[in-house]
């Protein structure tokens, strides 16, 4: 009897531990946010095309000074209504599903990124100052790699709490900003002299969201 007892509790306890595992492993779980709006994915991708024609119109009508500061702002603005757009969508499709405006998947992938934009930003203020006190080479052609290398980390990072055609997406800009940057003093034939990593930044920032949006669109809806 007694031995017949000591075995029921020996077997218990060892169902216990398999069950703590169990939900260890639950808890330890990535949950993944899986609200991403391919609408706004297309959308981003129309707004960088948009900027980057704008972008090149400037160039074309005013000077290296007068058109730095132009396209600053001109991208400032491209920024904004992506983040609007991006913002708005996802969020409409939240409402649509009854989740809250914050929770801490949210609070997690703002951490994660956080940080490649502040880099980026600060790379490209460096870059700005630099030229304009004087102090080095023009190394404006920098930029768009600069841009692409950091959002691409940055979507790479949210991939592994989101879906995954966001980490497909880093990837793409990882090694589109790679392969500009190796090239960042080249000039395509018929384009204005060392301008080919603005057209690698619009084929990245346009085409790839284009191309990203339209696929989730299709996979998951909105």
């Amino acid at each position: 009897m007694d031995l017949r007892f000591a075995e029921s509790r020996k077997m218990d306890k060892e169902r216990a531990v398999e069950e703590l595992k169990v939900i260890r492993q639950l808890m330890e779980r990535p949950i993944r946010y899986s609200t991403m709006s391919g609408l706004s994915g297309v959308l981003a991708g129309c707004v960088a095309l948009a900027g980057l024609f704008a972008d090149a119109m400037v160039c074309s009508a005013f000077g290296i000074g007068t058109a730095m500061w132009m396209n600053m702002c001109v991208w400032a603005c491209v920024f904004l209504v992506t983040l609007s757009a991006v913002l708005g969508l996802t969020r409409f499709r939240e409402v649509r599903q009854g989740m809250p405006f914050w929770s801490p998947i949210k609070r997690k992938i703002l951490m994660t990124i956080m940080p490649a934009f502040v880099a980026g930003a600060g790379l490209t203020a460096a870059i700005v100052f630099r030229w304009y006190s004087s102090d080095g080479p023009n190394e404006f052609g920098l930029v768009a790699p600069i841009w692409m290398l950091f959002y691409g980390v940055a979507c790479w990072q949210v991939g592994e709490l989101s879906v995954p055609e966001v980490r497909v997406l880093g990837a793409a800009f990882i090694l589109a900003g790679l392969l500009s940057a190796a090239f960042f003093q080249a000039t395509i034939p018929g384009l204005p002299y060392l301008t080919a990593p603005y057209w690698t930044l619009g084929a990245s920032f346009g085409g790839f969201h284009i191309i990203y949006g339209l696929f989730v669109w299709a996979k998951y809806g909105g």
